[in-house]
């Protein structure tokens, strides 16, 4: 098909954009047709008109004069988002780029392709109001859960410590009924204890407002303070636990959040272990990584079960082998400790045998921090 004159004319007059030509003082000497279907007005009303002072918001004009001076000094300019006023008297939200082609004989104009982006505009603005609310949102919850953790953690250790206390004067009296409520009172308040510090470290970590701090430091030392923290709960159901870590073993992680992930592990094996079973914490030093388990010869987890145990999407929460409540936030939080130092997290587990969690520290990671 050949190109005529009269068919450049109908592309311009039927297309969505404006096309704009203006003198060297912004006056406009031509508007296209499509400027009625975005400003209401016809071509010849905005003909021979200072734009910029007469049809561009207030607040707009420094920055649209600005625009306009760098594209007469035939600098590259990326365009210009400004309000136009409407017919209706309603302002539009326009977008204009523009080529100076003052000195070319054949055209003699600054040529301005205009775009109408009111649309654009408007989901810009709703999505900002969005994201303004959900940040809002964030920082409420984040205030709720520091409140909670200042209010409850303190009488939670206090209920603790003194049902401790108890259980020291009773055991050794002929008061088994008081010994085991007292017993029970420990039990309740070290599992919500645990639940509430779970839920606290693992809101931190949706929000980004964990510190990640990776150093050196002694795994084998980390593992017997651990280690004497279960004795208690693992010696009530006649439990051994124990590790095999080296003396001197040491790992470039999260001191805080590697304490975290042992201490939620050996507590769902513990919970999972029947009397007289045992816990164990081992670490191995692979090409790359170190890998660190902690297994045990529980009751073993279902396939169905295991293909769920790291999914936030998908509830997990069973009762221990003495009945014993949890959450499955744990295990959630454990993941996202993991992969903050770009490891993984994995189960295996045989109904009736026993299971084995582990994750992954890569030996890359002090590298790639310490560069």
């Amino acid at each position: 098909m050949k190109w005529t004159e009269d068919n450049f004319k109908q592309l311009v007059k039927n297309s969505f954009d404006m096309i704009v030509l203006l003198n060297e003082k912004g006056v406009q000497q031509y508007v296209s047709h499509s400027c009625e279907k975005i400003l209401g007005f016809k071509p010849k009303e905005l003909t021979g008109i200072d734009v910029i002072k007469l049809m561009i918001h207030p607040d707009d004009k420094k920055e649209v004069r600005r625009a306009f001076r760098e594209v007469l000094q035939n600098k590259a300019h990326g365009g210009v988002q400004y309000r136009h006023k409407h017919k209706n008297g309603h302002w539009v939200y326009l977008e204009a780029y523009g080529t100076n082609q003052t000195h070319n004989p054949s055209i003699g104009s600054v040529i301005l392709n205009v775009r109408n982006i009111t649309e654009r505009k408007k989901t810009e603005d709703q999505l900002r109001e969005s994201q303004e609310h959900l940040r809002r949102l964030n920082a409420t919850k984040d205030k709720f859960f520091s409140i909670i953790a200042h209010d409850l953690k303190s009488p939670f250790n206090s209920i603790i410590g003194f049902s401790n206390l108890l259980l020291d004067r009773v055991k050794d009296t002929n008061e088994p009924e008081i010994f085991k409520y007292a017993s029970l009172i420990r039990e309740s308040s070290i599992q919500s204890m645990d639940l509430l510090t779970n839920l606290l470290k693992w809101s931190q970590s949706q929000t980004g407002s964990i510190n990640f701090d990776p150093g050196y430091f002694n795994l084998h030392t980390m593992a017997e303070k651990i280690i004497r923290l279960f004795i208690p709960v693992a010696n009530q159901k006649k439990i051994a636990i124990r590790h095999e870590i080296p003396e001197n073993y040491s790992l470039y992680a999260d001191y805080e959040l590697i304490h975290t992930i042992l201490r939620n592990l050996i507590s769902n094996s513990i919970k999972f272990t029947h009397p007289q079973g045992e816990v164990v914490l081992e670490v191995k030093k692979e090409y790359d990584t170190s890998k660190i388990s902690v297994s045990d010869n529980g009751v073993g987890i279902e396939n169905t079960v295991l293909q769920r145990l790291f999914r936030i999407d998908k509830h997990f929460s069973t009762h221990g082998t003495r009945n014993e409540k949890g959450s499955g936030l744990g295990l959630l939080l454990c993941k996202d400790f993991v992969e903050m130092h770009k490891g993984k997290i994995q189960c295996k587990s045989k109904p009736g045998k026993g299971s084995i969690f582990f994750f992954t520290i890569p030996h890359s990671l002090s590298s790639s921090i310490n560069e």
